[in-house]
């Protein structure tokens, strides 16, 4: 398994150690560079080759958001995780409307962290738990942010075409085991239907490499 390679840029010291202490524990990812702020992150990033930035929005000298921007017309290709100590919705808003593709808390949690990395690097929305949006990026950008990949990866077959009991052969896994995993999928997404929550997915892109 190649490693994934994150940079992060924070101000202080002891959260870009405690971040990295984190990273750390997670298999297949690695630390790769350290920045203190946004010019320095744009300095040393290109030559690291991240698959993934983590960055923070208030910083002296340029802020989070300045870079984001930067960041989106140098690195498009890199996407960029916010970490905050604030999660207001118009905060939350400006970072995504800016590139970021996921928003975490400066409290979240190592399976939090890993729960993002593994969505933005598969092209996907993520927000981390008491981040909320404004009416910017509707609600269910949120409750599709909280499907695990096991719950996107059967929700991208079911918009394939395949029934429950196909996706339970290819997955090796009983149908019973499928049809929970679609029920808790139509729950955590508030729709009616599994169709609806295939068309929810879709609408918003969420099954790409799912």
């Amino acid at each position: 398994m190649s490693m994934k390679r994150i940079v992060i840029c924070d101000d202080h010291q002891i959260i870009r150690e405690a971040v990295g202490n984190r990273l750390g524990r997670l298999e297949g990812l690695e630390l790769v560079g350290e920045a203190a702020d946004g010019n320095e992150l744009l300095e040393i990033a290109p030559g690291l080759e991240p698959d993934l930035i983590l960055i923070d929005l208030e910083m002296p000298g340029r802020s989070g958001i300045s870079t984001i921007r930067k960041l989106r017309e140098t690195m498009p290709e890199v996407p960029v995780v916010v970490l905050s100590a604030h999660g207001e919705p118009d905060v939350v808003d400006l970072a995504i409307d800016t590139g970021a593709t996921g928003f975490l808390l400066k409290s979240a949690t190592t399976e939090e962290v890993a729960a993002a990395v593994d969505a933005v690097i598969s092209g996907r929305l993520y927000l981390g738990e008491g981040v909320k949006t404004g009416n910017g990026h509707p609600r269910e950008l949120e409750r599709l942010s909280k499907l695990t990949p096991r719950e996107l990866q059967i929700l991208g077959l079911l918009a394939d075409g395949m029934r429950a009991r196909g996706i339970a052969e290819e997955l090796n896994v009983q149908p019973a085991t499928v049809y929970t995993h679609v029920r808790n999928t139509v729950q955590k997404l508030g729709v009616d239907t599994q169709t609806q929550a295939v068309a929810l997915a879709l609408r918003y892109s969420f099954l790409h490499d799912a």
